[in-house]
């Protein structure tokens, strides 16, 4: 934490104007920590604003109430001082994860920083603000908030509250600690409302995305006497369906709820996307190495990447190379 918020604090007085971004594809933590900390550096008189690649999924909108997250198009136009502008990007270790607005910026800003709680496999950590012990990037927002004694709004307060909701599966995976509930209590004494948060997140699904996943489920595989369950997310069921890719995407958690399961693994790609893995798993079964040695990342339990393979390629690839992790 010392580290971490030391770098933040220097990094922060060395410019006045920042743009932020999150990884593709954002969640619940991504615009819950991104609208906090806009508001963090409103806060502090510096001229700040949210720009991501991919839109905002419906379940998350309610996160961002004044609309600040602008998503990135060729008809956007870029401040004209971008040159002036530093890059702070949350929620990824990966600066090539944030999109086509990487492309954008990546020569024009001035300088970059990042907010993150995933491995990162390298020194990130010593010149950035990286606690891969927190359970999420809006908790650490939130002790950003404390170490500056700044007094959270019911905004930011929702903000933070729902990042940590998504990220923790509500309040039930390991990286749960006291202090995470202790966060989420001053977030409720902020007017934050609990139940409204979480109806927000899970249950707003769409009948186009109950068709996506009842599909996703038809492609189940199970290995190992059912130790290890795979699926798959392809471009055509969501044309078959019309849903959305990231009403897919929460697929991934499903297996773990079966008895005995303790590994699964999406392939996934949306229409015209590149082929992504994602992995959970339980107990002792580190999925963050194999993400990490594959240009990704993620947590022990939680991780993922993009492959440059086929789809067929790549599923056969993540299945061979994790039932490896049995024997």
């Amino acid at each position: 934490m010392i580290k971490g918020i030391n770098n933040l604090k220097e990094f922060i007085s060395k410019h006045e104007k920042f743009v932020l971004s999150t990884h593709e594809s954002p969640d619940g933590d991504a615009i819950g920590s991104a609208v906090a900390f806009n508001e963090f550096l409103h806060n502090l008189g510096k001229t700040s604003f949210i720009l991501n690649s991919d839109p905002t999924p419906d379940n998350f909108k309610f996160i961002d109430i004044d609309n600040e997250v602008i998503i990135y198009s060729d008809k956007y136009i870029l401040p004209d001082d971008i040159d002036k502008y530093a890059h702070i990007v949350l929620d990824t270790n990966d600066y090539n994860n944030i999109g086509l607005v990487y492309f954008k910026l990546k020569d024009l800003v001035i300088d970059r920083f990042i907010i993150d709680h995933h491995e990162s496999g390298g020194l990130l950590s010593d010149s950035n603000f990286i606690k891969i012990e927190t359970s999420s990037v809006s908790e650490i927002v939130f002790q950003i908030y404390t170490y500056y004694k700044m007094k959270i709004s019911f905004k930011s307060a929702q903000a933070i509250f729902a990042g940590m909701v998504f990220d923790t599966g509500s309040f039930r995976y390991p990286k749960t600690s006291p202090d995470t509930l202790k966060a989420a209590a001053e977030c409720i004494n902020c007017g934050v409302v609990p139940f409204f948060v979480y109806e927000q997140i899970w249950e707003q699904n769409s009948l186009a995305g109950f068709k996506l996943r009842s599909k996703i489920l038809s492609t189940t595989e199970t290995f190992l006497d059912g130790k290890m369950i795979a699926m798959k997310l392809t471009p055509k069921m969501i044309e078959e369906t019309n849903a959305s890719f990231a009403e897919g995407e929460t697929m991934i958690n499903m297996p773990l709820t079966v008895k005995g399961v303790v590994l699964s693994v999406l392939v996934k790609q949306n229409i015209e996307g590149p082929v992504k893995v994602s992995m959970r798993s339980k107990g002792e079964i580190d999925v963050a190495d194999i993400a990490m040695k594959n240009g990704g990342g993620g947590h022990k339990n939680a991780a993922g990447y993009k492959s440059n393979k086929s789809f067929d390629e790549t599923y056969k690839y993540v299945v061979d190379i994790l039932l490896k992790l049995f024997n």
